[in-house]
């Protein structure tokens, strides 16, 4: 095979800045950018210590990254000039801020979509509406569900663990009845999660835990040590 296959794809979760345990999944997984696809389901960047290095690796092997809330919460802060006090309470990819190319890094997260379709599949970073198409879902939905209601509302005040899920309210997935399996990433506390029809893959790879990834095509997960 010469070519990248369109259905051989491999979906990585939140890789948030830990550029050593996505050399250490890609080898694991077999990965070879001149056979297959690479989709990092967003959150890509921020609390990690290699921001930098994690966009050069993605960018190197023609990665396909969807946005996620923190890739959105950064070019909202850097458009607002409000830098500083973000990033000393919420964030640390002052590697990327520091950079020479900053402004090369960052057109290249404005490109990224805020969902990717293909037969059989749906990429998003949070989840998809109970009752709205992908395409009329709002952005801040898709990137930042984790529970709603039936008609989408989100809870709030709320902490994201899954036993604390308050009444009225479940996760996403539970209303989710389509055909086509949603790839998605965001929730570090509920862990990696697969349903018949859903794979989560985030396992908490800044904080210690894992990092997840999933072929499509022979529907397995890879995993292997998070940021230590």
């Amino acid at each position: 095979m010469t070519d990248r296959d369109a259905d051989d794809i491999l979906f990585v979760g939140d890789i948030q800045g830990c550029r050593k345990p996505l050399e250490r999944l890609l080898r694991a997984a077999g990965y070879r950018p001149d056979c297959h696809r690479l989709i990092p389901v967003g959150d890509t960047i921020n609390r990690g210590p290699d921001n930098i290095g994690v966009l050069r690796l993605l960018h190197s092997l023609g990665a396909e990254p969807i946005v996620g809330n923190h890739e959105t919460k950064l070019l909202e802060v850097v458009d607002s000039c409000q830098e500083s006090a973000w990033l000393m309470r919420r964030s640390r990819p002052r590697d990327l801020l520091e950079d020479a190319q900053r402004d090369h890094w960052l057109d290249w997260i404005r490109r990224w979509p805020h969902w990717q379709r293909g037969p059989g599949w749906i990429a998003v970073h949070g989840g998809v509406h109970p009752r709205l198409a992908l395409e009329e879902t709002p952005r801040a939905f898709v990137v930042t569900v984790r529970a709603c209601d039936l008609h989408g509302n989100l809870p709030l005040d709320w902490d994201g663990r899954v036993e604390t899920i308050p009444a009225g309210f479940r996760p996403w997935h539970e209303f989710y009845t389509g055909i086509e399996v949603v790839v998605y990433g965001h929730w570090a506390r509920q862990g990696l999660h697969r349903t018949h029809n859903t794979r989560g893959l985030d396992s908490g790879c800044v904080y210690g835990e894992s990092l997840s990834a999933w072929w499509l095509r022979r529907d397995s997960i890879v995993q292997v040590d998070g940021q230590r």
